[in-house]
């Protein structure tokens, strides 16, 4: 019976309200760091909270570095431990009946979720991908791999903090006379 988890969107209906804080730390366009910030905390603290009963799956040591990094304490599940991407899918079915995709969002990590959806799926078990489906729309401009996820968190929260503090709020300064 796999599948989503229950509630979960088709990604491919777009970004949610995530998709309009966007913005480029290349040195392009800024957008709204502050709204970006609360979009990736948002999506963060879903990724917790589900990583509570479901394994996260990730490419390799690096992408689980960056999720503890990010202070993820779940089940993380490297896919790059000399094992068929099906032999993972049913070690994944016989200990967890759901499990959270989370490849790169490149064209091989788009793959490999692909790949890890129909594993999952024929081996039962439901699959949560909207996370990466998120993450991929606030991030893919700046970054298209979880292990650089930790960083790239660590510098919108930086800059989001800076434009706070550059401008004092006129409320600090009582009412005009």
């Amino acid at each position: 019976m796999g599948g989503r988890f229950e509630g979960e969107a088709d990604c491919r209906r777009g970004p949610g309200p995530e998709g309009s804080a966007r913005a480029d730390l290349g040195g392009g366009t800024i957008v709204d760091y502050e709204s970006l910030h609360e979009d990736l905390t948002r999506v963060l603290e879903d990724l917790i909270e589900k990583n509570g009963q479901a394994p996260i799956l990730v490419e390799g040591a690096r992408d689980r570095r960056a999720l503890r990094a990010l202070g993820i304490r779940g089940d993380i599940i490297s896919l790059n431990r000399g094992t068929t991407l099906f032999a993972i899918c049913e070690s994944v079915a016989r200990n967890h009946r759901e499990a959270i995709i989370l490849t790169d969002w490149d064209a091989r990590g788009g793959r490999l979720a692909r790949q890890l959806r129909d594993g999952l799926a024929a081996n039962g078990v439901r699959y949560d991908d909207q996370l990466r489906a998120r993450l991929t729309s606030l991030c893919r401009k700046d970054i298209t791999d979880v292990e650089s996820l930790h960083t790239y968190v660590d510098r919108v929260t930086e800059l989001a903090r800076s434009r706070n503090h550059a401008k004092p709020s006129k409320r600090w300064y009582g009412p005009m006379r």
